[in-house]
């Protein structure tokens, strides 16, 4: 089973509403494995999860990339499309969770967890550190 995601300072990148935003990922993950531990699970509770981690990724991202667009960052191309990859990633969650037949809805559960989790932590190392210097620049702390 996978072990809870912890936000330590190194995930930090050094702007508090976006630092805010991705401890609040990280919880709705931990949220999710802990669903994931119960031995029995219904399409409801899954369905819930997974739409509040959807709709958080998109609320979260949709906050990275207004600055994008707002500071011109040069990388906004590449980053966004990472994000959406993301988004379809956690959309063919959802989709899944919607046959409960076919599918283990623990196992569901805990793969959509760790896939987002360790998404999150890889991405906020590999390409959210590239954009502080641009966000500081102008004025985001």
């Amino acid at each position: 089973m996978t072990e809870k995601f912890v936000w330590t300072p190194e995930y930090s990148v050094g702007v508090e509403l976006i630092d805010e935003q991705h401890r609040g990922f990280f919880s709705i993950a931990n949220g999710i494995l802990e669903l994931a531990r119960q031995n029995a699970v219904s399409q409801e509770e899954v369905l819930k999860h997974l739409g509040q981690l959807g709709d958080y990724a998109m609320y979260h991202l949709g906050t990275e990339e207004q600055y994008f667009d707002e500071f011109h960052y040069p990388e906004a191309p590449a980053h966004v499309a990472v994000h959406d990859e993301f988004r379809e990633t956690i959309e063919k969650y959802l989709d899944d969770a919607q046959h409960p037949d076919d599918t283990d809805l623990v196992k569901l559960s805990e793969a959509a967890a760790k896939s987002a989790g360790e998404w999150l932590m890889r991405h906020i190392k590999e390409m959210d550190q590239r954009y502080v210097e641009c966000f500081h620049q102008h004025g985001l702390k």
